[in-house]
């Protein structure tokens, strides 16, 4: 019995040993996600975030938001938030980050997602149908026109103030403005 008792001792050690030296088994989840909807958007347009966090969470932060994205729960690990585009253009990052604790180390990081801020299409040129009026208000006195522009430059500023956000798209306010100028050229031909 002696062999039989040291063996079946020995056995026990070996299996206690291998037991306190493997390592835990922990649950694991998968790693933080963040999207975006629209990718590309237009100064001041609005910014749909989705998230994947498996913990506890920071708001969406971008230099190219107007403020941090609060991420609201929706189902299981799936949070929403909507953001709002800076007035100006260029590729930005947005990103979150998601803490699991030390029961979920592998739901732990941080994830991001990139957007692009881009001018509008110019089909916004409602100039060409001014101009057209411009002309004939042009035949009468434009020095007369010019005055009451100059007797209200507050409300010109104020209209110039609006305009100012939209100068990172471009100007295409001015470029109309330039081509209306040379207004002294002659008429020709029989215009219909």
């Amino acid at each position: 019995m002696g062999m039989k008792g040291i063996l079946a001792g020995a056995g026990l050690l070996a299996m206690t040993a291998g037991m306190l030296l493997a390592p835990q088994a922990s649950a694991t989840a998968p790693p933080p996600k963040l999207s975006v909807s629209p990718a590309k958007v237009a100064p001041g347009q609005a910014l749909d975030f989705t998230a994947s966090c498996h913990g506890t969470r920071t708001p969406v932060t971008s230099p190219g938001l107007t403020g941090p994205v609060t991420l609201s729960a929706q189902s299981g690990a799936t949070y929403n938030g909507q953001g709002k585009a800076v007035g100006r253009t260029g590729k930005f990052k947005a990103s979150f980050r998601c803490d699991g604790g030390p029961n979920l180390p592998a739901a732990s990081g941080t994830a991001t997602v990139e957007f692009e801020i881009v001018c509008p299409p110019p089909t916004n040129t409602p100039t060409k149908p001014p101009s057209s009026s411009k002309p004939p208000s042009s035949s009468q006195p434009p020095s007369s026109s010019e005055p009451p522009s100059s007797s209200a430059p507050s409300s010109s500023s104020a209209r110039v103030a609006p305009a100012a956000l939209t100068k990172p798209c471009g100007t295409p306010g001015k470029t109309p403005q330039v081509k209306v100028k040379p207004s002294g050229a002659p008429q020709t031909g029989g215009g219909v």
